[in-house]
C-alpha cells in the first residue's frame, strides 16, 4: 500500500482521550514536549509519537504529532486506508 492510498485525518486530543481504530484503541497518556507525546495501546504498550516522523500504531495505520502541541492538547495526524474506522470516544 502506498501513502497515496491512505486517507488523512487530524484529531485534536487531550491527555486521557481515547481513539478507536477499528477494533483497536489508543489513548494519549502524556504530552512530553511540543514535539513528542506518549500513547498507550489496547495491549498496554507505550508508543512515543513525534512531529518529526510517522509511527505505525496498527497495521496500515500511521500517526504523527501535528504542529502546535500545547501542555494539555495535541493534534494527531492519522494516515490510514479509508476502510478503517477512526473515531474519538
Amino acid at each position: 500500500m502506498t501513502l497515496e492510498a491512505l486517507m488523512p485525518l487530524v484529531l485534536g486530543l487531550a491527555v486521557g482521550d481515547v481513539v478507536d481504530i477499528a477494533d483497536y484503541w489508543i489513548a494519549v497518556i502524556s504530552i512530553d514536549s511540543r514535539k513528542t507525546a506518549t500513547l498507550i495501546t489496547k495491549d498496554g504498550e507505550k508508543v512515543a509519537v513525534s512531529s518529526d516522523h510517522e509511527t505505525e500504531i496498527a497495521p496500515t495505520v500511521w500517526v504523527q504529532l501535528g504542529p502546535c502541541a500545547g501542555k494539555r492538547h495535541v493534534k494527531l495526524m492519522f494516515a490510514a486506508p479509508s476502510a478503517i474506522s477512526i473515531t474519538r470516544r
